[in-house]
């Protein structure tokens, strides 16, 4: 989720390459719609949003799935309200704008791992689809 569309589909091509389902929302309200929608294992977010910031989103996304993987990516480095949330474990990683794409990529497909290893194997199968 970002409020940008050009960084949108700057990380939704970086991470299309790598085959994964990329779903991109630029609201919360429409990242909250795309939850309800499809089983994530990892989300992305912006710090600083017009509605409410990236922690505070990642913190209610913790609350109603707690499985995710959670990342902020923001230009954005109010270290104080960034290490309050990873102290809550509302956040898995915190990385910074402008991102090294291969960093970025091997950091997201960490966070994959991860999931995996608490959840098992995603299967597609076993996940009805959106309407």
């Amino acid at each position: 989720m970002d409020d940008d569309p050009d960084t949108l589909s700057a990380l939704h091509r970086l991470f299309r390459r790598d085959n994964y389902r990329v779903l991109t929302a630029s609201t919360p309200a429409e990242a909250f719609e795309l939850l309800a929608l499809y089983r994530v294992q990892v989300v992305m977010c912006d710090q600083r949003m017009p509605v409410m910031s990236g922690t505070e989103f990642l913190s209610k996304v913790k609350e109603m799935y707690p499985d995710t993987m959670r990342i902020i990516l923001s230009g954005y480095t109010g270290i104080t309200t960034v290490l309050d949330s990873i102290n809550r474990g509302s956040i898995y990683k915190f990385y910074t704008k402008p991102w090294v794409d291969s960093e970025l990529r091997d950091n997201v497909r960490l966070a994959f791992r991860h999931y995996w290893m608490e959840h098992g194997p995603y299967d597609d199968r076993k996940v009805p689809r959106a309407g």
